[in-house]
């Protein structure tokens, strides 16, 4: 297995869901900030909503980060654990190896 094609190619799908991700946001930021704008609200209604709307904002962030970590770290864990049985593989077929030439050598004196 190319576990460096696995990898960037793990990587460059959790950056393309990003920029998505970011752009949505975005779009939500704005809109909701010029709905608010043009509300017909006092001003300080209008400074308590904005401040709402971005603490809500940031806490969307915060969990899409969060989300973003986890599924990176189940990766980089999946990644680990293929590279620890690979390994394992290998040194099982080095050990078999050794002990066949250990056996022919005894063998043949």
């Amino acid at each position: 297995m190319n576990y460096k094609k696995y990898l960037h190619g793990s990587l460059s799908d959790n950056n393309d869901s990003a920029k998505i991700i970011a752009a949505l946001l975005a779009g939500v930021a704005v809109g909701a900030a010029i709905g608010i704008l043009f509300a017909p609200d006092s001003g300080s209604e209008t400074r308590s909503q904005i401040s709402d709307k971005a603490k809500d904002l940031a806490s969307t962030v915060k969990d899409k980060v969060q989300t973003a970590k986890d599924s990176l770290s189940v990766k980089a864990d999946e990644l680990k654990d293929s590279a620890n049985e690979a390994l394992g593989k290998a040194k099982e077929k080095y050990t078999k190896a050794a002990n066949d030439a250990s056996d022919a050598t005894e063998g043949a004196i």
